[in-house]
């Protein structure tokens, strides 16, 4: 086959430049297919000749004498047969060897975990659009059956190559560019210009995604620029419509993308019926540490001598659900429990009872950073049943201290009045000790659950233990 009269023998073509470039484009072109060429590199494939005429255009053209002798030749062999030379093996796909005119360089991923152990793969190769979306199942499906089950990174890195692979995997800017542009050279060589044109507008696109900033890597950023102004000038060397693209068969929606989809889609909601049918997900508040009664103090002995304690009766959680299921929604009570109107500042509930302040110990509860009022008891967990010893009113953005309390294990059990939500602490131990000098005793404060960094542990309150 006959090369362009520019090329007599080739040199050019087998660099993928034109006879218009700097001896710097030749150096960088050189390296760049010696390495695709060198055997070492290509085990199994008949490189060597191709690497020693490689070897051969860069002996003439890297000298400035050689490579202006060369030029003048091809201006008097305009005339003449050009001599004949090998073009350039063109670019296949990895997977069916065809020739396309849009392959495209892509990675997939695929993920395998074993309990702590995960393993991320890259799957690289060249491909044309159909065998592509061939290998993205494949990837996708090993991540499917093998990637979820490292912990931690198993799901998250699992999600991450399926959304990649389901949207075509990624495509390397620099690789696509410097491939295409080869590509592009090849199809002029075989007498396609204008496919080669299109080849090189789309080898163009990855040029401009190139990073601007590639680093320390001056390498890079040489080649990212020689190859910019080479197809720029294979372009306007071939003329012709600027804009002569090739319909893309690389959208982000490709023939397989339903599939990818449809089988995420089958997953979650596989996951969200599970959830939703699972008993565990109807909540249930976990119960206090002892009975609990509403009363300040133990109810009057019955004739029979006997005393009643509903809250001692057991709950089911079944009922739990249909009652609060039944529960009408939540108003803001206009007045407290007994009646009275709510305080206007922070303090205990008119007439309530107040117990167990025979100690000097000391417990704070702040809700200086909380928008909403609270209703708020103190609960004592001591004997057989956990009963409240003082009835506190909170406005947002203030704080209250219960003083002079009694030793002994307590918790804190409050109402959010603007939602209507039930918390219940942890228990807590105040202590009192006295010596022949001074009383030491507890002073604990108590930043409720809405505060960042707070220091309370809260937990749901079922009704009725309130």
């Amino acid at each position: 086959m006959h090369h362009d009269k520019d090329d007599p023998k080739g040199y050019y073509a087998v660099l993928g430049l034109t006879s218009i470039v700097s001896a710097e484009q030749i150096k960088t072109a050189y390296r760049r297919r010696a390495m695709e060429l060198h055997p070492d590199r290509n085990p199994g494939n008949n490189t060597t000749q191709q690497f020693q005429f490689l070897n051969e255009a860069y002996a003439v053209l890297s000298d400035p004498a050689s490579k202006a002798e060369y030029d003048t030749q091809t201006i008097h062999s305009s005339a003449a047969e050009p001599e004949t030379s090998k073009v350039p093996d063109p670019i296949v796909c990895s997977v069916c060897a065809k020739v396309s005119a849009q392959p495209r360089v892509v990675v997939f991923r695929s993920v395998k975990s074993f309990l702590l152990l995960t393993i991320r793969k890259p799957i690289a190769g060249v491909y044309c659009s159909p065998c592509a979306q061939k290998q993205s199942l494949k990837a996708s499906a090993t991540s499917w059956l093998l990637g979820w089950w490292g912990f931690p990174w198993g799901p998250l890195y699992t999600v991450h190559a399926l959304v990649t692979n389901m949207f075509g995997g990624s495509h390397p800017p620099l690789e696509n560019a410097r491939m295409l542009g080869y590509q592009a050279y090849y199809f002029y060589t075989t007498g396609r210009p204008d496919l080669a044109q299109s080849i090189a507008q789309n080898a163009m696109k990855y040029c401009k995604k190139i990073p601007t900033t590639l680093g320390r890597n001056a390498a890079g950023i040489n080649e990212r620029d020689s190859l910019t102004n080479n197809l720029e000038a294979f372009i306007d060397e071939l003329g012709g419509d600027k804009d002569n693209r090739l319909k893309s068969s690389w959208g982000l929606i490709h023939g397989r993308f339903f599939i990818h989809l449809g089988a995420i889609a089958a997953v979650a909601a596989a996951i969200t019926i599970t959830v939703i049918n699972t008993a565990g997900t109807h909540y249930s508040p976990p119960r206090g540490p002892m009975p609990y009664s509403a009363q300040a103090v133990p109810p009057a002995t019955a004739a029979n001598g006997s005393a009643t304690n509903t809250a001692q009766r057991p709950v089911n959680a079944t009922n739990q659900r249909e009652t609060a299921a039944k529960k009408p929604a939540y108003v803001r009570p206009k007045t407290a429990p007994n009646g009275r109107p709510w305080p206007r500042t922070a303090s205990y509930l008119v007439g309530e009872p107040q117990t167990h302040k025979t100690g000097h110990s000391e417990v704070t509860i702040d809700n200086g950073q909380n928008n909403s009022d609270v209703f708020l008891k103190l609960v004592a967990l001591q004997g057989a049943v956990a009963r409240p010893v003082r009835q506190i009113f909170i406005p947002a953005r203030s704080r209250f201290t219960i003083k002079n309390l009694t030793a002994g294990a307590y918790d804190v059990r409050y109402r959010d009045l603007t939602s209507g939500g039930l918390s219940r602490s942890e228990a807590m131990t105040l202590t009192e000790t006295t010596t022949s000098r001074n009383t030491r005793y507890s002073v604990v404060t108590l930043t409720l659950y809405k505060v960042a960094n707070g220091n309370t542990t809260t937990y749901g309150l079922p009704e009725d233990e309130f």
